[in-house]
């Protein structure tokens, strides 16, 4: 990815619980045009495709998941922004990086689980 991300999220939902294996999971998402190469073999998932879970966005926002074939991780995944907009959603991990910036919003508030404290990002029970 080239430049900073336009925002990084922390999302409390079910999905991105069952994703991520966490209790959160934390992702920076990107212009499409800030996408500079997506190369190797990934493994897909759609949970709505597998087993009939959509996000908590609705059926329409569930994205398809792009996985590392060799270690699992969740890599990347696209979607709709604003109207005609494609973002590109980086699992924060992935960087490696220290100093990313945090979360500039958190998502599904109401899932949290209680012992995660609350950040300082802006709150939103839902999406």
């Amino acid at each position: 990815m080239d430049g900073e991300p336009v925002v990084v999220g922390a999302c409390h939902c079910d999905f991105c619980q069952k994703r991520s294996g966490s209790v959160f999971g934390v992702q920076a998402y990107f212009a499409s045009d800030q996408c500079v190469a997506i190369a190797g073999e990934t493994k897909v998932y759609n949970g709505l495709a597998i087993d009939g879970i959509a996000s908590k966005g609705g059926e329409g926002l569930t994205p398809d998941y792009h996985f590392c074939t060799t270690c699992g991780s969740t890599l990347y995944w696209t979607l709709e922004g604003s109207p005609g907009e494609t973002l590109i959603g980086v699992a924060v991990g992935n960087f490696v990086d220290r100093d990313f910036p945090p979360p500039t919003m958190e998502y599904h508030t109401r899932m949290r689980h209680r012992w995660v404290p609350v950040s300082s990002a802006q709150q939103h029970e839902t999406l």
